[in-house]
């Protein structure tokens, strides 16, 4: 059978650079689709993390409202390791979600995680004044605020310790200034190591990259801190400074109104 000869090139089908230039054009509708989704959804996750924190905050005034003192971080394996009559077997790890009652999920460890699928970080000083009550961190044993807190010291005995920073580049620990120092002498930190968990930058490291602590669970080991110093900034998004760690911590003036007015301070 001989062809049309009327036919053009477009009547016998698609050539195959118009069929690419089709598929460029599908993948960049869906990619433009897909980019404001995920910004939304990472949007809500930070949110929903934001409201968690806020819910460990009111849980652990609450908590020292009604002991006196306030929780140990929890371990996989040792729950929440201490406090109330010794000092904790560390000052650094999670929160302790059960103990505290809140509800949230929890990975195989126990352990209460983020919107990211990562345990909440929770630090607590272990500063002892040793001024009135001797024996212990001051802020883990049952009365020892109280007793730290009498006349004729009263609130001066104790010495929280925590510091927070907002330069990385500029050392925390070095009496660097206000300009650097964001808070002082702060009593507990607790916070989300964010979407990037998994390879944290040098700021986010400060937080959660001094130690480690084995999961109990098969889970690769966790990252935690390992002094007194924490980092809180701005959201970076990329490069070697990035930093999405949201970051929360406790006043000690606070802690000490707080207390005062339930009756647990002299």
């Amino acid at each position: 059978m001989k062809s049309n000869p009327k036919l053009n090139k477009h009547d016998q089908g698609f050539t195959l650079i118009e069929v690419a230039i089709v598929m460029l054009i599908i993948a960049f509708l869906i990619g433009a689709a897909i980019t404001p989704l995920n910004a939304q959804r990472e949007s809500a996750n930070i949110k929903k993390a934001r409201v968690e924190l806020k819910t460990i905050e009111d849980a652990l005034y609450g908590f020292a409202i009604a002991n006196g003192y306030l929780p140990c971080p929890a371990i996989p394996g040792l729950g929440n390791n201490g406090g109330n009559a010794t000092d904790c077997t560390s000052f650094h790890g999670f929160v302790p979600s059960a103990l505290l009652g809140i509800s949230g999920r929890a990975n195989c460890d126990g352990l209460m995680i983020d919107p990211w699928g990562n345990p909440y970080r929770y630090s607590i000083t272990n500063a002892d004044s040793s001024s009135v009550v001797g024996g212990g961190a001051d802020f883990v044993r049952a009365g020892e605020i109280s007793g730290e807190s009498q006349p004729p010291n009263n609130l001066s005995a104790l010495s929280p310790d925590f510091r927070i920073c907002s330069n990385v580049t500029v050392a925390c620990g070095a009496g660097t200034g206000a300009v650097n120092i964001v808070a002082d002498n702060t009593v507990a930190v607790w916070f989300s190591m964010g979407k990037q968990w998994q390879n944290p930058s040098t700021p986010e490291n400060e937080n959660a990259g001094e130690a480690t602590v084995n999961s109990t669970c098969g889970l690769s080991a966790y990252n935690i801190s390992g002094d007194r110093f924490f980092y809180s900034a701005d959201r970076v998004e990329t490069g070697a400074n990035s930093f999405d760690d949201i970051v929360m911590w406790l006043s000690p003036n606070i802690l000490y109104t707080k207390m005062l007015a339930a009756g647990q301070l002299p």
